[in-house]
């Protein structure tokens, strides 16, 4: 595997992360737009932003597709669920090494190998999944109050 290669990949995974989640992009002239990003080629960074605005002055866009050509920068409006936090907390009740696994990658918990949580919610179901539903819930709405 080349170096490029991976650095390409690593590069395209990141700007992933980004879709569906509220960012800025400001562009070569200075306009910037704030809207929740749908899509992005990753090769020239054209995306599609939906419920944007364009300034205070503008109302709202229902649906916009910028040209990667004219993009300047694009950037996050909200801060990243903290996968790393979630962990801790979950490691205060299951506690035996390996009952709580991080995969950073995909942005994914996944406890006593059967329950999965990402930043969207829990996937699973039982005592256990209902336990860590609790204990994510607790966790998101702690992290939403911190950031107001």
């Amino acid at each position: 595997m080349s170096m490029v290669g991976a650095a390409k990949r690593a590069y395209q995974k990141e700007i992933a992360t980004f879709t569906n989640k509220r960012v800025g992009v400001v562009l070569k002239d200075g306009k910037k737009y704030i809207g929740e990003l749908k899509g992005v080629n990753p090769e020239n960074l054209t995306c599609v932003l939906i419920k944007a605005r364009r300034g205070e002055e503008f109302g709202e866009i229902h649906r916009i597709c910028l040209n990667g050509d004219q993009i300047a920068e694009i950037y996050l409006e909200e801060a990243p669920f903290d996968l790393g936090g979630l962990k801790d907390e979950l490691e205060q009740i299951f506690r035996r090494p390996g009952d709580v696994k991080v995969y950073d990658e995909a942005g994914l918990i996944v406890v006593l190998e059967r329950v999965k949580v990402s930043e969207s919610g829990v996937e699973g179901t039982g005592p256990v999944a209902d336990r860590v539903r609790a204990i994510f819930e607790r966790y998101a709405k702690t992290q939403a109050t911190e950031t107001e």
